[in-house]
């Protein structure tokens, strides 16, 4: 059995590679994972979540996500954590920084629902 945490940290850790978005959903989404940031945007599957990776990379202009976890922890199948997202762009600077809280839900070492809360009021929602 996968340990849920370590499986969310290597996720979250993917984020910060250049294009790492788009290869870490292809890796650990299923073709029913939900992935919602609440209050943006919501989708079912790999391909729905990867035009939302495109969204962010074209629209943003973010090539990465840098993750600073500041919280983490699980219940079973379910991890919750407390993070700062950097996006950084093509020439390695933050562009923004994103405090947040995420919840994930797995099943067998992939992730089935992830959802993020945080304010959405700087991107219009």
């Amino acid at each position: 059995m996968t340990d849920p945490i370590r499986t969310v940290e290597q996720f979250l850790a993917r984020l910060g590679e250049d294009g790492g978005f788009g290869s870490a959903v292809r890796e650990w989404f299923t073709p029913k994972t939900v992935y919602e940031n609440i209050g943006m945007s919501r989708s079912t599957g790999i391909d729905e979540a990867m035009a939302i990776v495109t969204q962010f990379e074209e629209g943003f202009g973010a090539r990465s996500i840098r993750v600073e976890t500041t919280a983490i922890a699980a219940d079973g199948n379910k991890v919750l954590t407390e993070r700062i997202d950097h996006l950084v762009n093509a020439a390695g600077e933050t562009m923004a920084s994103i405090p947040l809280m995420g919840i994930f839900e797995l099943d067998g070492g992939r992730i089935t629902a992830w959802r993020d809360y945080f304010d959405t009021r700087g991107f219009g929602g």
